[in-house]
């Protein structure tokens, strides 16, 4: 058995997931998820609390009970130092493995190494920990339920024009103080080159700050449809299945954009994304060559 620690938001519980299965696939072991993460309320300062979001999709795999997951670790986030040796022991009397990603954002080629009892931590953000399993992956991230009417009207018209999704994630980005990504050093180059490749792009607009968009394109002169149907954090979802059926990508530097642009099976599609990730110079030489397929372009 094979279990994955399920944390963050919904596109980083998808990296979990879709890494976790290719391993146990490629095992032939049961995979069981780690939620516990994700349903602890303890106080954090500077935390965003998140949920089990990857209930929202076709998921055949079982939920790992707190009693599997004490076989291998304890709390990983409440815990000390004595626990944790006391754990590494019990791990060598019995078998088991924890696996600690070690270097984000880069494919860590001793996780192909990983046998049977193993417990995965880590954020495990590039494909190439799951490439091989793609179809496996695009069955398993379906929808479990059919889109409401406001969806669907949306849906059709991304369908039937040359439609371009943007993502832009502000929000708890600027509150956080992470890597936010410029107008014009970004989003406009990005639209430039989408409207020299494509004829009569349609672009539908994805953010978490409405107000902000509408004032930064307001003078652009572009066919778009900025998408506020899905504004609830219990619809967010919805929009990383839109952004995936449109016919090309702006991504923002966030995993959720990422997967929209990664579950778009248009094989003409032009997925655009930006080649400073973060703001440590280190880690953005490794999200160039790792994170982001090769076959996108980088702004």
């Amino acid at each position: 058995m094979i279990i994955v620690s399920i944390f963050g938001g919904l596109g980083n519980q998808m990296f979990q997931y879709a890494t976790a299965k290719a391993v146990a696939k490629r095992l032939q072991v049961e995979l069981k998820l780690d939620i516990q993460h994700v349903i602890d309320r303890k106080f954090r300062k500077n935390f965003t609390y998140r949920n089990f979001e990857l209930s929202v999709f076709k998921l055949d795999d079982k939920i790992a009970t707190e009693k599997e997951v004490r076989h291998y670790i304890p709390n990983l986030w409440n815990t000390n130092k004595i626990i944790l040796q006391f754990y590494r022991i019990k791990r060598i009397l019995t078998g088991r493995k924890l696996y600690h990603e070690k270097k984000k954002f880069i494919v860590n080629q001793d996780i192909f190494l990983i046998k049977d009892n193993t417990y995965l931590y880590g954020y495990f953000q590039t494909a190439g920990y799951f490439e091989n399993i793609r179809e496996d992956l695009l069955s398993a991230f379906e929808l479990k339920t059919t889109l409401n009417e406001a969806n669907r009207d949306l849906l059709s018209q991304i369908n039937t024009e040359n439609s371009v999704s943007i993502h832009i994630r502000r929000g708890d980005y600027v509150n956080l103080a992470f890597h936010l990504l410029s107008m014009e050093d970004y989003y406009l180059k990005a639209i430039n080159l989408i409207c020299e490749k494509v004829t009569s792009p349609s672009f539908f607009i994805f953010t978490n700050d409405y107000e902000w968009v509408q004032e930064q394109f307001l003078d652009i002169p572009i066919k778009m449809t900025i998408v506020k149907i899905n504004s609830t954090e219990n619809t967010a979802h919805l929009d990383m299945i839109l952004m995936s059926q449109c016919k090309h990508n702006i991504c923002a530097n966030s995993s959720f954009s990422w997967w929209g642009a990664w579950l778009n099976q248009h094989t003409e599609k032009i997925v655009i994304a930006p080649q400073y990730w973060t703001d440590t110079p280190e880690q953005n030489k490794i999200t160039e060559n790792h994170l982001i397929p090769k076959e996108w372009i980088k702004i």
